[in-house]
């Protein structure tokens, strides 16, 4: 027997989005009638929703469920044409064909149905609307039929880390409450949030219902937390689990990706009831950006999104988002939302104690994960860039990379040490000293074996890192005497070559030369990764400049710091050279033991 089964709502921006309203849909700008609880539309005016947020992924929906027939279900009034499309990838070109035309003449509130022919060869189908009289849009959702007996039951656990961010944590869960767990939507009764709260600050009595409960946990980082999460979630007999959904705390939430992740699972095909449902991350700070979606280690060992970044607001980007790459090697998902089926996890399969950064990936490459994407499933987060971490970044990122490639075997061709040696040099003729010694601590504690990530508090190590990391003042008060143009922040001029070239790299720009021959003026340079030789070229002092919220910090060269860095970097390579096999040897036995939940038990001090 047939059941009908909502796939995903026909979504409106709210205030917060309305500059964004292209996402949703295009064309003439809808107004929103309250009293009516309706969008409504002028005569003579049309919009179309082949957009992020409203287009249905046809190909992704045939491909991963076992759906049998799918409509476009829409709650309108008014005279009115509707179009659908179909839209699909040809070579690099995107075509797009009429897959059925209607008119309509409804003068009260009326729910109608329009078939989406599954046999089309398009990736993406949408729709378009014009308005041959007033039209009030009430609601819209995409609808399928599936056998009753192919419908999984599907129980929800969302797990959410936080530390210290109540502004962000508080509002996640009203919304959460608001718009999921006491909706009229199939997933309220499926979904148990598990707040992980490393901070110990939230008021518990606050939250804790039969729905929500707050877990108080020492900080152990983001992979304490969310071992903490899968603990708790595999010990819960009276809520199923199926999915363990772990998602940041400092997003932005759209419900709707919660209740799309939900309605997926439920369908999904044998075949990829093993599959991870990958949310993309788009920037809270230019919210139309989608940085990624499913990551992958690359064959030098750098972590990075598979598809560029894509401007969502595009009709392009639309289409060429739902490339799949599920079979694409050392892929993985980041946990600012990534929801993991109950087969991949036991009390023997939890998380690498790295604290922070890279834990996911190691989870993900541990596991062999196959993911899913979808237009659609997403959240909102702060950029790197704009809150690019030194402690994180240089010390963090590399020590982590170092253990991930020690217990994973990833990329076993590089040599990670050979890339932090690059960066070292880099940093060291940006005059980023403190950067270099965070980069030799890297390897330094990773050389101490795996008791050290065992033994030692991750938040202890990140606060120490952390306090040494350059504090940046505001450019405007401090350094108006410098000419410094934002734009040309991530500008590259015309690169060193010839003696130039030489000089930089023999002298280590300038640290071998006397003060005299050196210029004067600053040079003004990017503080994050960005490298551009030509404007630190044989400077006395550098401008580092974050551009994302106009702040900065003046280096000056010292031949001190260049000496002892110098004399630090060659006595530990030489230590790393003579141990590193040893070491990678410790790390790869200790897996087994630093994944399980023994360990995470005397970890956390849970009885």
């Amino acid at each position: 027997m047939d059941k009908v089964v909502k796939l995903q709502n026909l979504l409106f921006p709210k205030l917060d989005m309305k500059q964004h309203f292209w996402m949703f849909y295009r064309g003439e700008q809808l107004t929103h009638n309250k009293i009516e609880s309706a969008y409504c539309l002028e005569e003579d005016k049309y919009t179309e929703f082949f957009t992020y947020f409203n287009a249905f992924s046809l190909e992704k929906w045939k491909k991963y469920t076992q759906i049998e027939h799918a409509l476009l279900s829409l709650s309108v009034k008014g005279k009115f044409g509707v179009q659908m499309f179909g839209h699909y990838l040809n070579g690099n070109d995107i075509e797009k064909e009429i897959i059925s035309e209607n008119y309509f003449e409804l003068e009260a509130k009326e729910t109608i149905l329009i078939p989406i022919p599954m046999d089309s060869k398009s990736q993406v189908v949408s729709f378009q609307i014009f308005a041959y009289g007033n039209l009030s849009i009430y609601e819209g959702s995409y609808v399928a039929a599936i056998q009753a007996e192919n419908l999984r039951e599907v129980n929800l656990s969302l797990v959410t880390v936080t530390y210290k961010k109540e502004n962000f944590i508080t509002r996640n869960l009203q919304l959460l409450e608001n718009e999921i767990i006491y909706s009229g939507e199939d997933v309220a009764d499926h979904i148990f949030v598990r707040v992980i709260d490393n901070g110990r600050t939230l008021q518990a009595d606050e939250w804790n219902s039969d729905r929500i409960h707050i877990y108080q946990n020492p900080n152990a980082g983001g992979a304490g937390g969310y071992s903490r999460g899968m603990m708790e979630t595999l010990v819960d007999n009276e809520f199923s689990t199926t999915h363990a959904l772990l998602m940041d705390d400092d997003v932005k939430i759209l419900p709707e990706s919660i209740i799309r992740t939900y309605n997926l699972l439920r369908c999904l095909k044998p075949e990829y009831q093993d599959h991870f449902i990958s949310g993309a991350m788009l920037y809270y700070e230019r919210m139309h950006i989608q940085h990624e979606d499913v990551g992958f280690v690359s064959s030098d060992g750098t972590y990075g999104p598979r598809k560029p970044v894509m401007e969502m607001h595009l009709a392009q980007s639309v289409i060429r988002n739902e490339k799949i790459y599920e079979d694409m090697p050392n892929n993985y998902a980041g946990w600012w939302y990534c929801c993991i089926p109950r087969t991949k996890m036991d009390k023997n399969r939890l998380v690498l104690p790295l604290f922070i950064r890279g834990d996911d990936v190691e989870f993900s490459i541990a596991n062999n994960a196959k993911f899913i994407t979808m237009n659609g499933i997403c959240i909102w987060h702060m950029g790197f860039a704009a809150k690019f971490n030194m402690a994180m970044e240089f010390y963090q990122v590399h020590r982590n990379s170092l253990i991930i490639q020690a217990v994973s075997g990833v990329t076993p061709e590089v040599d990670f040490n050979d890339r932090i040696s690059r960066i070292f040099f880099t940093e060291l003729n940006r005059f980023n000293y403190i950067g270099c010694d965070l980069l030799l601590d890297a390897i330094e504690d990773y050389l101490k074996g795996p008791e050290f990530i065992m033994n030692l508090s991750g938040e202890e190590i990140i606060v120490k890192q952390s306090a040494r990391a350059e504090k940046l003042i505001n450019l405007n008060q401090n350094f108006s005497k410098i000419k410094v143009d934002i734009s040309q922040i991530y500008q590259s001029e015309s690169k060193l070559k010839g003696l130039r070239k030489i000089l930089y790299k023999r002298t280590y720009n300038g640290h071998l030369f006397p003060t005299f021959m050196l210029k004067k003026v600053p040079g003004v340079i990017a503080y994050d990764w960005f490298d551009a030789p030509e404007k630190q070229y044989l400077r006395e002092s550098v401008l580092a400049v974050n551009p994302h919220d106009l702040t900065g910090i003046l280096r000056y060269r010292s031949r001190r710091e260049f000496l002892r860095l110098m004399k630090r970097y060659h006595s530990l390579n030489r230590k790393y050279m003579k141990n590193k096999n040893i070491v990678k040897k410790e790390y790869a036995e200790a897996k087994k033991k630093l994944i399980g939940q023994e360990f995470w038990k005397e970890y956390l001090k849970i009885e």
